[in-house]
């Protein structure tokens, strides 16, 4: 009866460990062509090598984003697009982030700038681009950061 109990406690811990999550994380959205901020709340899953992080507006549930990263292959998953990573990245002062971007261009190319343990930074996209920040920032602030991105997202590579 022991080993029975012992081997139902180890299964369930095994179980139970593997699927964590992180629950209603303030995020700020910042447009690059409105002033309006945004709240959303992030929630974070995480299943052995895919995490996912799904975004909701807290003014329209119905407006919100949702990505699986796989961690394997490095690759971003949303609703409509596979996102590959490139060779850029973006260092902010604590945080090292990567570029990932759509192998297929279409009518325009969108990037995402993502790192696994804090979600997404910015979608960079023709007339869509944000921000998505943990902490509120100035409109100034807004902008620079903008221009830091969109100046990594464009550098040329003379070698």
């Amino acid at each position: 009866m022991k080993k029975i109990i012992f081997c139902t406690f180890f299964i369930s811990l095994i179980l139970f460990s593997c699927d964590r999550k992180e629950v209603n994380i303030p995020i700020y959205s910042y447009s690059l062509l409105q002033d309006e901020v945004l709240n959303f709340q992030q929630n974070i899953s995480k299943k052995d090598e895919i995490i996912s992080f799904d975004y909701v507006n807290m003014n329209d549930s119905i407006n919100r984003l949702h990505f699986n990263y796989n961690k394997v292959t490095d690759v971003l998953i949303s609703n409509k697009d596979t996102f590959y990573s490139t060779k850029r990245e973006y260092n902010s002062k604590e945080i090292k982030f990567r570029f990932y971007q759509t192998k297929d261009v279409k009518s325009h190319n969108r990037s995402l700038v993502f790192n696994e343990k804090y979600g997404l930074l910015s979608n960079l996209g023709f007339g869509a681009d944000y921000l998505f920040t943990t902490d509120s920032i100035s409109k100034t602030e807004k902008e620079i950061l903008f221009k830091e991105l969109f100046l990594q997202l464009n550098e040329v590579n003379i070698e």
